[in-house]
């Protein structure tokens, strides 16, 4: 039997439900329809909705929400799809997130943790993060699968949009009311004299960056016509959706994921109009460039304070950024310490007063990295992140990479250096990204980046198909 932790005593019945029950939900959606349209849906379904919950199982790692949509996805792979798991073929730009998979044990070997902590803590990241990619390497690695998926992002956007609202209003209480405790610091959620909504997330930035996420995409596939005037499932009309997604974003509170999305819509326009990817390319290399100039200690951050003070006119704003790189320089001096491998697990990369008491605790996913798994980690994560990207923009076709077919990739392309942008500062992870990232690489390594000898197809398919040969994923 299960031991429960990190769920309070108030929970409600309805929290092994949905942990559990995620897994018969998949094997029902993957016998009814194809298995791609099933597996995107079990994760852009179970992000937006299942609980913030942890069991801790023994010698396993803790089943949690990361885990629970790659386990169930995998459930419905091997009873109902098996035959897909013999095309795969391991290629050199799958060696980044092996190494990613690999990089807590490394870290908690070189630290005398132990090889049984360090394989515990490789085998949740290969879960949470390995599992995800290489479900996107299976089934979307086509200009096709990743029009798909980003048409699952919006629409996933518009059903959580409402419940959003509704949370301004009466302020964070979903996940209260339907599991019995809210997840995080509640006063977090006021902002501006109101509430940022957080729905069944994490917190409220890990929704308004999914908001933001599934704006774009849905801007995208309307000015480049990838998608007709209505959306599948539900039909409602494309363009009062995408708008009504962009507003519950303004309105959420989060002057960082706002403006992240604007700059993306600003650099992908401009590139359009100007037939060119330089100005793609340099957004995805400068979280690289930033991590770099802090991580050896070359930059302390002060001009980014200064810049910021006088573009927003916020003195809090000013305040919480200037002290969050207050901590990182004292993280950053900390992590160069063990600059290979970092501290490994147990807070041990926290930096802690004459009395053992934190007094400089991570926000940034990118230092979270470097004082726990080191250079090596913060490296490969890096590279499981942006490479296929990167690799996208430089085969693709400047005058063809905003094509109805291929815009969805190229989107996907460069919000995952918004991604990677934003976690210079939170640490707010997004699965169905990580699928995009291995439906990227497989489309690189296919070296089918160009639309010329597909055709674009409004119908997304809704009627389980017949199996068909396997055919081998590059």
């Amino acid at each position: 039997m299960a031991r429960q932790r990190s769920i309070p005593p108030t929970m409600t019945p309805l929290v092994p439900i949905a942990m559990f029950g995620i897994i018969p939900l998949a094997l029902k959606l993957f016998d009814k329809y194809p298995a791609r349209i099933a597996a995107a849906a079990v994760f852009v379904m179970g992000w937006l909705f299942l609980p913030q919950a942890k069991y801790d199982i023994p010698i396993l790692p803790d089943y949690a929400k990361t885990k629970a949509l790659g386990l169930a996805v995998l459930s419905g792979i091997l009873f109902k799809d098996r035959q897909i798991l013999k095309s795969f073929r391991f290629r050199w730009m799958d060696i980044p997130m092996a190494c990613w998979c690999m990089a807590p044990f490394f870290s908690s070997v070189s630290n005398d943790l132990g090889a049984w902590d360090g394989g515990s803590s490789a085998l949740a990241t290969t879960v949470s993060w390995g599992l995800p990619y290489l479900i996107g390497r299976l089934y979307f690695g086509s200009l096709e699968a990743l029009r798909e998926l980003a048409i699952g992002m919006l629409i996933g956007g518009v059903v959580v949009a409402p419940l959003a609202i509704i949370e301004m209003i009466i302020s964070p209480q979903l996940h209260i009311f339907f599991y019995g405790w809210y997840p995080h610091d509640f006063s977090q959620s006021k902002r501006g004299g109101g509430y940022r909504p957080s729905v069944f997330m994490a917190h409220g930035l890990e929704l308004a960056m999914w908001n933001a996420a599934a704006a774009f995409m849905g801007w995208q596939l309307f000015l480049r016509k990838s998608l007709e005037k209505k959306l599948p499932f539900f039909q409602f009309p494309l363009l009062p959706s995408v708008i009504g997604v962009t507003l519950v974003l303004v309105l959420s509170r989060s002057a960082g994921a706002l403006m992240l999305f604007l700059v993306a819509m600003g650099v992908f326009e401009v590139c359009v109009r100007m037939k060119t990817k330089i100005p793609l390319l340099f957004f995805l290399l400068l979280p690289v460039f930033y991590m770099n100039l802090r991580a050896v200690g070359a930059w302390d951050g002060q001009s980014l304070v200064e810049a910021a003070g006088k573009l927003s006119g916020s003195v809090e704003r000013t305040g919480s950024l200037a002290y969050r790189l207050y901590n990182e320089n004292l993280l950053v001096e900390k992590a160069l310490l063990r600059p290979v491998f970092g501290w490994g697990g147990f807070n041990r990369s926290f930096v802690t007063n004459e009395n053992g008491i934190y007094i400089s605790v991570p926000d940034g996913m990118w230092i979270l990295t470097l004082g726990k798994n080191g250079l090596f980690g913060l490296t490969v994560l890096s590279l499981s992140i942006l490479l296929a990207p990167i690799m996208f923009f430089i085969f693709a076709s400047k005058r063809r990479f905003a094509e109805p077919l291929m815009a969805p990739s190229a989107a996907f392309a460069l919000f995952l250096g918004v991604f990677m942008a934003d976690n210079l500062f939170n640490a707010m992870y997004n699965p169905i990204l990580m699928l995009a990232a291995g439906g990227l690489t497989s489309l690189v390594l296919s070296g089918k980046t160009e639309p010329c000898l597909h055709r674009l197809s409004h119908a997304i398919p809704l009627a389980k198909v017949h199996p068909v040969p396997v055919t081998r994923v590059i």
